[in-house]
Parts: C-alpha cells; structure tokens; sequence
C-alpha cells in the first residue's frame, strides 16, 4: 500500500466544541460527527456542501446510523433512538451509572450490527466507567460489557 500524496482541503468553515465520532454515510455521500457537549450531531452532504445540525436536550456522546434511517444515539442520561430529524422515539436503555457524574462518550457498531458505547466517569475519583452493548433485538435493553 502506498502512500497518499492528496492534500487536504478545508471542505466548510466549522469549529466545534468537542467534535467526536465521525461516520461517513455511503448511502448519502454525507459525513456526519457529534459535538458532544453542544449535545448535536452534525451531518455535512458532500455533494451540495450543505451543513445541518440536529439539537439534542443533553450530550451526545456517540452515535450510529439505522438501517432503516436515523440514528442510535448514546447521550447522558441513556442510549435512544431517533427519526433521520433528530426527534428522539424511544429510550433503549439508561444510563446505568450516576448521570449526573458519568455520561456515555465514545462508542460504535460491530459487524453484527450491535451498538457499543462506553461512559466518561468525569470525576475522575474512581474507575467508575462502564461499557454498554445493545443487541440489534433492542427490547432487550442495554448489557454491561
């Protein structure tokens, strides 16, 4: 494999507060990210260059994309699902730690398709993080890891 020669262009004007979780949709030719304590997940659709910004009433700390279109999204206070405008449908799990001292931050899918997001223990006091798997079959709430 080789190296790449490419040079990196700025593609828009952007500066987050704590942008994390980059996810390219295929499917869209858009790259969507969160910005995890402005509580948003960003989605910017390269063709067009446009911009949009879902808001969210907590931290987003990480989140997928649905088959069926929208989102898992792993915020403070539990993991949800939401409609492709960010409208939140259902709580799938609570944040089983203290919420108000750890929220979920990072997280992902595996090739099975389950959802993986792991909390932030902001204290810092104690190993108190946790790591949560959501199975595709989402009545079965969240399970530590």
């Amino acid at each position: 494999m080789g190296i790449c020669h490419a040079e990196p262009r700025v593609l828009f004007e952007y500066t987050g507060h704590l942008p994390e979780c980059p996810t390219w949709s295929e499917a869209e030719s858009a790259l969507y990210w969160a910005d995890i304590l402005e509580g948003e997940i960003h989605r910017y659709h390269l063709p067009t260059g446009e911009h949009t910004v879902l808001s969210f009433h907590e931290e987003v700390g990480c989140f997928a994309l649905r088959e069926g279109g929208g989102f898992i999204v792993a915020m403070r206070t539990g993991i949800w699902l939401a409609d492709k405008h960010g409208l939140l449908q259902r709580k799938v799990c609570d944040n089983p730690s203290n919420p108000q001292l750890a929220r979920f931050n990072d997280g992902g899918t595996d090739h099975f398709g389950r959802f993986y997001a792991g909390t932030f223990w902001a204290p810092g006091d104690y190993n108190g993080a946790l790591l949560m798997r959501i199975d595709n079959d989402l009545d079965a709430g969240g399970y530590p890891v």
